[in-house]
């Protein structure tokens, strides 16, 4: 069902500078399980690839393309592993919040549902899982509807960093989204985020994987026609709320066998290095 996938990769860094002044997050280098160096934009559009996606839009900031599009080629040309058949390159010219990125590929995904993958969340699959967007995107495959958020269980000092849903159990690890809470306080997400079958203190949220109907687009653009901002920027959390208004049904959450990293933040890219080197001693 879904064969396009969009890549906002426009972000500024500015939790990773001053190194970011010059070298973009999306190239920050991780050591993979075969010992080469890759930039954090070849781990994710890799993972694209291996859900299937054979279409991918990076939307991109002045000043990266040029660089992201000359490694992207040297990687094709190797021929050491598949690649997309198309990657459209779209620019957002000034940085005006996540929503907004994701909303520059409109014309690309042409009214088809669509995965989308932050541009620095990297990802490890448990042993004899699929990659993780696979698992997401075969999710969505079986249910359909409005949306399959990828998700995983954080404890509950880490909710004020990121976005939280409460879901209802309908299979194994997919469940119905009851509610959504962007970046909550341990108390909000007690009193609405419960999930049944979590672990006590265990919490779901976001790791950077959503496969979406195109009808986020039109979420995306009421924001716009409203004048609806967080932080005086278009948030895709946002759009969400107003997604899962229209969808109370058919909004779905799955929890992924695998976890994400955040390599957007000092710390999450530490953390992502670690896990990264060892994986190496996983397989060898």
């Amino acid at each position: 069902m879904i064969r396009k996938a969009v890549i906002p990769l426009a972000g500024l860094g500015t939790r990773l500078r001053p190194l970011t002044f010059a070298v973009p997050k999306a190239m920050l280098p991780l050591v993979d399980a075969a010992d080469r160096v890759r930039p954090v934009v070849d781990y994710i559009v890799t993972e694209a690839v291996l859900a299937g996606i054979r279409q991918v839009a990076l939307i991109v900031s002045p000043g990266q393309t040029e660089l992201i599009q000359k490694y992207l080629a040297s990687v094709a040309s190797t021929g050491e592993r598949a690649v997309p058949d198309r990657i459209e390159y779209i620019l957002q010219p000034t940085p005006q919040g996540f929503g907004d990125a994701v909303a520059q590929g409109e014309e690309f995904v042409g009214g088809e549902p669509f995965l989308l993958l932050l541009g620095d969340h990297v990802y490890l699959a448990d042993r004899g899982a699929p990659p993780c967007a696979a698992q997401v995107v075969r999710a969505f495959a079986e249910c359909g509807g409005a949306a399959m958020v990828g998700m995983q269980p954080v404890r509950a000092e880490e909710l004020p960093k990121v976005g939280t849903a409460g879901g209802e159990p309908i299979g194994k690890r997919v469940y119905r989204c009851r509610d959504f809470i962007e970046k909550p306080s341990p108390a909000e997400a007690r009193k609405r985020l419960l999930t049944r079958g979590l672990p006590r203190g265990r919490f779901l949220a976001h790791c950077g994987i959503y496969c979406f109907s195109a009808e986020i687009f039109d979420c995306l653009a009421e924001l716009v026609r409203t004048g609806r901002r967080t932080k005086d920027e278009i948030q895709l959390a946002d759009a969400q709320s107003l997604l899962l208004s229209r969808h109370k049904e058919d909004y779905y959450l799955y929890r992924i066998a695998g976890r994400a990293y955040d390599t957007g933040t000092p710390e999450g890219y530490t953390k992502a290095f670690t896990a990264f080197l060892r994986s190496r001693e996983r397989v060898s």
